[in-house]
């Protein structure tokens, strides 16, 4: 008899019978074990490479009205702290995803725990306003690095450094930065901080050159994002989404959320 066991958006089938079970207690297969079975060579990924704009923008954007709320609503033990000042204005010290996000984000900072682990997030919603900012700056550079190159790729190259506004994830609540820390905070070696832009090609994925551990504590994250349905980013090991175009450009799915003005007061 074959039992199918659901976890998030995925389904893992598991063959069970009588003669490898002594007892019906032995049904409950253990989160550990369950979890042991959930890693980036079985999940049915289309591929490693990281997207582009062109990737995003072929994909229609949400209009999902789902609410944004605090990262730690459904699980306060999550780290949650801003390593710049520039959500400040609008959502004061808060991080803010969309609900379904905080959800998943809170039963895989659970998963964690279990091993004296847990997430720290520095970053999730951004203001557009914010990101149109950092678009306009970093494409105005790299305009006068290259001041013969057509719009178009103009726009796609600094897409590399800073999404494109339209296609981001962070104005859409569906994006976030973070890591794993262990049970004193500390963060695991992941072989840079997060959004260390010093060495671009270490901050991939599967850069080269890491340790055994590093790749080991990427591949944690990696793999305890993707059960619970995020979409990486392999240009950047900390970014992850859900239900934004990147997301669905990543899965072949439909895109949940467009961007959103979201403010709240600062001194909340």
């Amino acid at each position: 008899m074959s039992h199918r066991i659901r976890m998030g958006p995925r389904e893992v089938p598991f063959l069970i019978t009588s003669r490898s079970l002594d007892t019906i207690t032995l049904l409950i297969l253990s989160r550990e074990v369950f979890m042991s079975k959930i890693t980036s060579k079985n999940i049915n990924i289309q591929n490693k490479r990281i997207l582009t704009y062109d990737d995003m923008a072929a994909v229609q954007p949400g209009n999902s009205q789902e609410p944004l709320v605090d990262v730690r609503t459904y699980s306060p033990t999550i780290i949650a702290e801003y390593e710049q000042s520039d959500m400040h204005a609008y959502t004061g010290s808060l991080i803010i995803v969309r609900d379904t996000v905080a959800q998943r984000l809170a039963r895989v900072n659970n998963t964690l725990q279990e091993d004296d682990l847990r997430l720290r997030i520095v970053y999730g919603y951004r203001h557009p306003n914010v990101q149109q900012a950092y678009f306009r700056k970093r494409k105005a550079a790299l305009r006068k690095d290259n001041p013969e190159m057509p719009e178009y790729d103009l726009i796609r190259l600094t897409h590399d450094f800073i999404a494109v506004p339209d296609v981001a994830g962070h104005p859409m609540g569906a994006a976030v930065d973070l890591t794993i820390v262990d049970k004193n905070d500390k963060p695991l070696d992941m072989g840079s901080s997060i959004a260390n832009y010093s060495n671009l090609d270490i901050i991939k994925t599967y850069a080269a050159g890491l340790s055994a551990n590093q790749i080991a504590n990427r591949r944690r994250l990696h793999d305890a994002m993707i059960a619970e349905g995020f979409a990486p980013f392999y240009g950047e090991w900390w970014h992850f989404s859900y239900g934004d175009r990147e997301w669905a450009a990543f899965y072949g799915r439909t895109a949940l959320y467009g961007p959103v003005d979201f403010r709240i007061k600062a001194n909340q």
